[in-house]
């Protein structure tokens, strides 16, 4: 099973898509945030075939803030335009992490996007084991 990941921003949005089996989360690509995003992303996804699409989210303490909302609406636009289910993933300072670990400034965003979807996979599996 193959997942898409996204790093949503408002100027950029990296995309990351895991190996077949649904275990690793590769870099794909980074897509200019711009009123044709969800049929760029639509096109990914049908050459992809991922079962889920995971989106970072910057859950903070304090309650929801303006991007917060921003991602929530884009989360259900993309699954009602793609037909696939979405589910978020906790993210704060992945941006800061792929730097870290030596991303690009072209590259950082879908870096970016496979920490939160190598982050949810690892969960999902470590949860298969306990049960």
């Amino acid at each position: 099973m193959k997942y898409l990941g996204i790093d949503y921003g408002e100027k950029r949005i990296g995309i990351s898509v895991s190996d077949d089996g649904g275990v690793i989360a590769f870099p794909h690509t980074t897509i200019e945030n711009t009123v044709s995003i969800l049929s760029d992303i639509k096109k990914i996804c049908d050459i992809q075939k991922p079962v889920q699409i995971i989106i970072g989210m910057p859950m903070m303490i304090g309650g929801a803030s303006p991007l917060m909302r921003a991602i929530e609406r884009f989360g259900e636009d993309l699954s009602q335009c793609t037909y696939i289910p979405v589910v978020y993933e906790n993210e704060i300072f992945t941006t800061k992490m792929a730097m870290r670990d030596g991303a690009k400034k072209n590259t950082v965003d879908q870096s970016s996007a496979a920490l939160i979807l190598q982050s949810y996979l690892d969960r999902q599996i470590k949860e298969d084991i306990v049960y």
